[in-house]
């Protein structure tokens, strides 16, 4: 798509943003413009200004210096509201949908002016299936937005903002909870939305979809402008220099460590619980020092599996042993005090907002900052200043609120959380949605360190790429079931996605 560049007037037009909050300078004369029918694809660093520029757009933020434009006349949306009626439409990476509510009743909730407005169930459930149509989505407006997958309901938040007259649509790593299956759907609407003649703002991390999809390409670092080129003009190395400001390099390839013992092992292991997606019969075992891959699309169970072991939820049969001894979590409490510790892929469920970047960094390794029940504030921000440095966790300072941070950083402080806890065994549920292109390749150097050093980490991953590129080996779930494990010279794209959607591996 890089190659059909845009014609006529911008739709919209962004001059001269700048934005600050408090001591940073988030936006810095930020200007470019967005066509009819191009997929402007907008890429940077977590920090780079990304989000406040989104939240300028969809009218979120209204203090900011310079001018937005649309189609031609300037423009100040006072809330997202008022973005909306203009046909500027945000599919934010954190979705908004009230999972109590139907499919057609989350549609009537953008279109009320008043929550406590009378529902017209009948127009509501005629647009929810309308729009559902569009997008070639098989469900019912009637069926509750809790009991759907994570794709379908970043599917449905897409369709909830296309059922108005869209004339911008701007789209916060639409696909950073989704699989391979869903990724491609998914981008082959952005691609039909842009040759029906909507201008697309799309934010994206992942390489791929960016080359796949834009006519242009803007890159933002430190709040700046590095430049607008047509796509098929900039090549990836280029592209990650821009991000960056430095030249790109090859990451090392990960080497295949043989276990020295057995660090857990798993036996008829199975969880039915009605809260979450159930397996059953698994056995595995997991050696000091590797680095293991759990792979499945939705449905599989890879997730709870992360879960169960971790004590978020319980499991109902099977045998489990850590290091030799018998392990079943009753919680995350009892999980951390015998070693091990767990990333969700919901950073909400990590990352406490109102506390700082400190607090939220210690919060589960007191213990080891406290003599006598008073906890050695010297000593932890010892522990946690150069943790936090090597980790690239940009923020004011320490003693920020976790909530002024961008999502990738909350994410990485959610990481420090995790490591300060000395844990044996290190589960990750998608450590790296969200996190632009520099800040994976640090986490990824990073947990090959902490393998290396002897902590076994076992992690799910939405990206094939990224599981090809960091595991010692994959285990491959499909509807509960373990259906494969690949050896590091097995793991290619096509006999992960095989062995995933249950085929032969």
């Amino acid at each position: 798509m890089g190659e059909r560049l845009p014609h006529g007037e911008p739709r919209l037009e962004l001059v001269e943003l700048s934005k600050t909050f408090a001591e940073t300078r988030a936006l810095d004369r930020v200007s470019f413009d967005v066509r009819p029918g191009e997929v402007h694809v907008v890429a940077g660093e977590n920090g780079a200004g990304k989000s406040t520029l989104i939240r300028v757009i969809a009218g979120a933020v209204t203090d900011y210096t310079g001018e937005l434009r649309l189609d031609g006349r300037a423009v100040r949306f006072a809330n997202p509201a008022a973005a909306s009626a203009h046909g500027v439409a945000t599919i934010h990476q954190e979705l908004s949908l009230v999972p109590a509510l139907s499919i057609a009743d989350n549609f009537e909730l953008t279109r009320a002016a008043s929550p406590f407005a009378p529902r017209d169930r009948r127009r509501a459930s005629a647009a929810a299936a309308a729009a559902l149509a569009r997008l070639e989505l098989a469900l019912e407006p009637a069926v509750l937005v809790e009991t759907l997958s994570v794709a379908e309901r970043q599917l449905v938040e897409i369709a909830r903002a296309l059922a108005g007259n869209v004339r911008v649509l701007v789209m916060d790593e639409p696909t950073s909870a989704l699989f391979e299956r869903d990724v491609d759907r998914l981008l082959s609407l952005v691609e039909r939305l842009a040759r029906d003649g909507i201008g697309v703002v799309y934010v994206s991390h992942r390489l791929e979809e960016i080359f796949r999809v834009a006519t242009r390409i803007s890159v933002l670092r430190d709040g700046r402008r590095v430049f607008t080129r047509p796509a098929g003009e900039v090549t990836r190395d280029e592209l990650v220099s821009g991000l960056v400001g430095k030249a790109a390099s090859s990451p090392p390839v990960p080497r295949v460590r043989a276990p020295r013992a057995v660090r857990l092992r798993v036996r008829g292991f199975g969880c039915d619980t009605p809260s979450r997606v159930p397996f059953d019969g698994l056995e595995f075992e997991l050696g000091v020092g590797e680095l293991v891959g759990v792979a499945g699309v939705d449905g599989s169970g890879a997730s709870t599996l992360l879960h169960v072991l971790f004590g978020a939820a319980r499991h109902t049969h099977g045998e489990v042993t850590l290091d030799g001894e018998p392990y079943s979590a009753s919680g995350p409490r009892a999980a951390f005090a015998r070693g091990v510790a767990l990333l969700a892929s919901d950073r909400h469920e990590s990352v406490l907002g109102e506390l700082s970047v400190l607090a939220n960094a210690t919060l589960s390794s007191l213990g080891a900052f406290s003599r006598a029940g008073v906890v050695d504030r010297a000593a932890e921000r010892a522990a946690v200043a150069p943790a936090s440095s090597r980790m690239r966790v940009k923020a004011p300072s320490l003693d920020a609120a976790a909530f002024a941070l961008s999502g990738g950083n909350q994410q990485k402080v959610a990481l420090l959380r995790c490591l300060l806890s000395k844990p044996r065994l290190l589960v990750l549920d998608d450590p790296t949605r969200g996190i632009d292109v520099a800040a994976r390749a640090d986490v990824h150097e990073l947990l090959r360190e902490v393998a290396a050093s002897g902590t076994t980490i076992l992690f799910r991953s939405t990206d094939l790429a990224e599981l090809a590129a960091l595991s010692d080996r994959v285990l491959v779930l499909a509807r509960g079931r373990h259906t494969a494990t690949l050896a590091r010279g097995e793991l290619d794209d096509a006999r992960l996605l095989s062995a995933m959607m249950g085929g032969a591996a």
